[in-house]
């Protein structure tokens, strides 16, 4: 029940959903929560940030960048995060996703 309340949040486009369950056959999404909930802190604090990608593949890392780009915030080659102004709604709701995710996925 918990899963499809997430999964039917008006936050989260349905390519958003498909690139999810791409990342969790890839299992990578212990490190994609990682990444959207230090991008989610620092835009609650309304402050920039370096969050370098660390993925073993560049397939993995494509499928985290185009989900979290989905959500309104970009991130740039150097490291560094722009976000849209109303990007934060939308990463929580990936965020929380993402959590979800991995605890049912242990």
């Amino acid at each position: 029940l918990l899963v499809q309340t997430c999964f039917n949040s008006a936050e989260l486009t349905e390519d958003q959903l498909l690139l999810l369950l791409e990342s969790l056959e890839e299992k990578i999404v212990p490190q994609q929560l990682k990444l959207v909930r230090e991008n989610t802190s620092h835009l609650a604090q309304n402050e920039g940030g370096k969050h370098l990608l660390s993925f073993s593949q560049e397939k993995e890392q494509e499928l985290t960048i185009a989900m979290v780009e989905m959500s309104g915030v970009t991130l740039q080659k150097d490291g560094s995060v722009v976000c849209m102004e109303d990007a934060f709604p939308a990463l929580a709701a990936l965020c929380v996703s993402l959590y979800v995710l991995c605890v049912l996925n242990k």
